[in-house]
């Protein structure tokens, strides 16, 4: 049994012998359950996935096995913050700690605060550097990366003669970025030319359709093939400015099969999208969080050097959806709905593309 799964099962037991209620226990009275053990879940301020699918999930899941455990969610705009809740919530007695980090490079005094109280920390989808590491779940960013560079050749085609393509990575401080970033390349280099590459700060739209707009420039005259996006939302931005600059029809990828991406997909503006099922992942950490709060030793699928140390790692494979993997993928896994994606102008492309309820 390692450090986590030691101090875990002691910190379950102590619950059970106050009269709290620990994971994976019956209860014989019939009075209400008291409250169960804590654990702190640390996400972005600005992420939309993870108050749509994480922590629901996640939440949902981890009551499945540990009812009267509480889920305390915490968000944050900058890593300092977010370190100083994760600070707090051990303080307050949480028995596990996890966290989507907003700048891996910077999380590690939260992973510190933690050790030094034999609390576990999970990174969640998100990578975080340079600390030993209890945990981490996340889907595997080399493959990510690797769909959408693909993607993008084969809309391009055999016919690159002159012409080049852009990129248009993540925000710099996010771990996943740079795989992202890894696994495009390895498709990618030497077999189209790329005419600009950019990073954007914060995974921001609008700041995409800034970037995308000065990497045109770069083009000195060479045809644009397509335009590889690390995220749908950087294909939105991206999307308006080559609409402002009078470029149809340009092959652009993206990620997380956001309902507008979809609509894009089924449009014909988008080429298409790297789904991960979100939910999976939520259910999947809640599972390895109950089973070392039970004091079992979670499973894993390897380690990731992280610069601290072999963490444990679950990994996920993505997928990618075209216009023809919107209904037997995400629909089907229960992603999205058919009456969120078709809602309002988007009920003719659902209809032409044979979706409906």
């Amino acid at each position: 049994m390692n450090r986590t799964t030691r101090a875990l099962a002691a910190s379950a037991l102590a619950a059970l012998t106050l009269g709290l209620g620990g994971c994976g226990q019956d209860t014989t009275t019939a009075a209400a359950p008291a409250e169960g053990p804590h654990v702190a879940f640390l996400v972005p301020s600005t992420s939309l996935r993870s108050q749509t699918y994480d922590v629901p999930n996640f939440t949902v899941a981890l009551h499945e096995r540990c009812p009267t455990c509480v889920v305390d969610v915490q968000t944050a705009e900058d890593q300092a913050t977010q370190n100083e809740q994760g600070r707090k919530a051990v303080q307050d007695g949480a028995a596990a700690v996890v966290v989507v980090a907003i700048d891996g490079s910077q999380a590690g005094e939260l992973v510190t605060t933690a050790e030094a109280a034999d609390v576990p920390v999970v990174a969640y989808d998100r990578l975080i550097r340079d600390v030993p590491l209890d945990y981490y779940v996340s889907f595997d960013g080399g493959a990510v990366g690797e769909l959408g560079g693909t993607a993008i050749l084969d809309a391009v085609g055999p016919d690159t003669a002159g012409g080049a393509i852009v990129m248009l990575q993540g925000d710099p401080a996010d771990n996943n970025a740079g795989l992202f970033a890894q696994g495009a390349h390895s498709v990618l280099d030497g077999k189209v030319e790329i005419a600009d590459e950019r990073y954007v700060a914060g995974w921001s739209a609008e700041q995409a359709e800034v970037e995308m707009t000065r990497a045109l420039a770069s083009l000195n005259g060479r045809r644009l093939l397509g335009v590889y996006t690390a995220y749908d939302g950087l294909a939105a931005g991206a999307l308006q400015a080559l609409t402002k600059a009078g470029y149809p029809n340009v092959p652009i990828t993206g990620q997380d099969a956001e309902t507008a991406a979809l609509q894009r997909i089924l449009a014909g503006t988008q080429t298409m999208t790297v789904f991960k099922d979100l939910p999976s992942q939520a259910r999947t950490t809640a599972t390895l969080v109950a089973d070392v709060l039970d004091g079992k030793d979670p499973e894993t699928t390897g380690t990731t050097d992280n610069g601290g140390g072999a963490v444990p790692t679950v990994l996920l494979q993505p997928e990618a959806v075209g216009k023809e993997e919107i209904r037997s993928k995400v629909l089907a896994q229960g992603y999205t709905t058919v009456d969120a994606l078709c809602a309002g102008a988007a009920s003719t492309l659902c209809t032409q593309a044979g979706i409906s309820g």
